[in-house]
């Protein structure tokens, strides 16, 4: 429940000035969006630049009927990995798991079981199946030097073997089939959560917790209610939702936050509940409860903000929450663009072999509907292949084949090496243009925004003075409006003083 009060800005400064300041910032922030454009637009010739598109169509064909599972690609290869229905049968054989492809022009064409035919490998694959009659394949596992094929014994997920192989020049070297205890979780935050102290309570009539003196929050009363005022005199906040222990008191429940800039995330364990978690943004004033921030929290490039399992949250408010049914997923690993524009975070449901990636540009500061999927593999020219598996048996799968930015090696533009761009190099471009959209962002805001024009004054002046290139020609002096965008903020900022 939201519940707070803002007082519009045309009621403290006279509207006729308020208005004309919102309409000059706005003249010059489409002027600023116009060059970017340009700029990007000069950019993307060139540096080589790859946009996510969805290429293709296709089918995978294996030779039995089985449930996919899992995809890997090594060069120009692939393992499709899969689970057939054995029956009374005893002589498991690797192609009842395993196929190998070549993948050239989108099509896949069937090969050879070379690349994992070890004669250690299949004695241990066999006694994997002699003693754990009915194992299933699970997934594959990925990192810089080892790929992991890691099977399940058990009803349990954590009942599993592990094959590890090292990959070296696009070959597989067999190693051993005892390494699951290598398959580590990754950190699935990260920040510290920092516990309250005796010294954060703020006792009174209607007691609560002080945050770093920016926000206080409680449990009790029956509700859980954030203040933005440290005023125990009262027990109405800015936000509140109902606990399920009404009698308990202060210290019943245990507080948690983290700071990151304009957000505070925050995590309320009530009386005999689990934990609640919350992000609040000091500069909206708006508190919203992110249930997946106890799963995971990842933090965004540059400080923008942070990701999490069905969506992210940027320093200046914006948010997207992806409607979803799946839970308590786990933060795998990020994937990093060559071109240092886009992030990927990949996200895993372990029960139910499910993969959730996320695309995170930080130019648009958006990411990208998820792809959900029960495997996918990226080629060394960023093209990502996917698939959901089937409810039941099939010999013909259905994948997709898209486009990504996501490629092993920066492909770039010989012909181009003595352009101006080339020279000041794209990262930095990236950079600059991100840190533009930022203004951009903060100008759309309303004034209800706390410290607003005081936060445009500080993003635009830390671009003039970082980036020397802006005011060239060749760079369609993006500096000029932005020069503009801080005289106005500042304008802005003496009228309001004046009242």
């Amino acid at each position: 429940m939201q519940d707070t009060e803002q007082i519009k800005p045309a009621e403290t400064l006279d509207a006729g000035t308020y208005e004309i300041i919102r309409k000059r910032l706005q003249v010059q922030k489409d002027d600023l969006l116009k060059r970017l454009l340009q700029l990007n637009d000069t950019r993307k010739e060139v540096f080589t630049a790859s946009e996510f598109a969805l290429i293709a169509n296709q089918r995978i064909n294996t030779e039995n009927n089985c449930v996919s599972r899992g995809i890997m690609a090594l060069g120009n290869l692939c393992i499709f990995g899969y689970n057939v229905h054995f029956g009374l049968r005893s002589d498991i054989q690797l192609s009842d798991v395993f196929s190998i492809y070549k993948f050239e022009e989108n099509q896949f064409e069937t090969q050879s079981l070379e690349l994992i035919n070890d004669e250690a490998f299949i004695a241990d694959y066999k006694n994997l199946y002699k003693y754990y009659r009915d194992s299933i394949f699970s997934r594959f596992r990925r990192t810089e030097n080892y790929l992991y094929m890691i099977f399940q014994t058990g009803k349990s997920v954590n009942d599993a073997k592990a094959f590890k192989w090292l990959v070296k020049d696009n070959r597989l070297i067999y190693q051993d089939g005892r390494s699951f205890h290598e398959v580590v979780k990754t950190p699935q935050h990260e920040f510290k959560w920092n516990k309250t102290s005796l010294d954060d309570r703020r006792l009174g009539t209607f007691p609560h917790i002080s945050i770093l003196d920016k926000v206080f929050i409680e449990a009790t009363g029956g509700d859980i209610t954030f203040k933005i005022e440290d005023n125990t005199q009262t027990g109405k906040g800015i936000y509140s939702e109902k606990v399920e222990n009404k009698d308990q008191q202060l210290d019943d429940a245990e507080y948690y936050y983290a700071d990151l800039g304009n957000i505070i995330l925050i995590r309320i364990k009530p009386y005999q509940e689990g934990f609640r978690a919350f992000v609040f943004n000091t500069r909206t004033r708006e508190v919203i409860n992110i249930h997946t921030l106890n799963d995971a929290g990842i933090l965004l490039p540059d400080s923008q903000g942070i990701i999490f399992p069905n969506g992210y949250y940027l320093q200046n408010g914006d948010h997207k929450i992806f409607e979803s049914e799946l839970s308590n997923l786990e933060f795998i690993r990020k994937v990093t663009s060559p071109n240092g524009e886009d992030y990927l975070y990949i996200f895993y449901q372990n029960e139910s072999n499910i993969y959730v990636l996320m695309s995170h540009n930080i130019i648009r500061q958006q990411v990208e509907t998820p792809i959900i999927c029960n495997g996918f593999t990226f080629f060394a020219d960023g093209s990502l292949i996917y698939f959901r598996s089937e409810k039941e048996a099939t010999r013909h799968h259905q994948v997709q084949i898209w486009q990504t930015p996501y490629m092993i090696e920066w492909r770039e533009n010989p012909q181009k090496k003595d352009n101006f761009l080339y020279k000041i190099g794209n990262k930095s471009i990236v950079r600059a243009m991100a840190e533009c959209q930022e203004v951009i962002l903060l100008i759309n805001k309303e004034d209800s925004y706390e410290g607003l024009y005081e936060d445009i004054v500080k993003k635009s002046n830390d671009i003039l003075d970082a980036f020397f290139w802006i005011s060239s020609a060749e760079t369609f002096e993006i500096s000029s409006p932005l020069k503009q965008i801080k005289e106005i903020a500042n304008t802005a900022i003496d009228e309001f003083d004046k009242v």
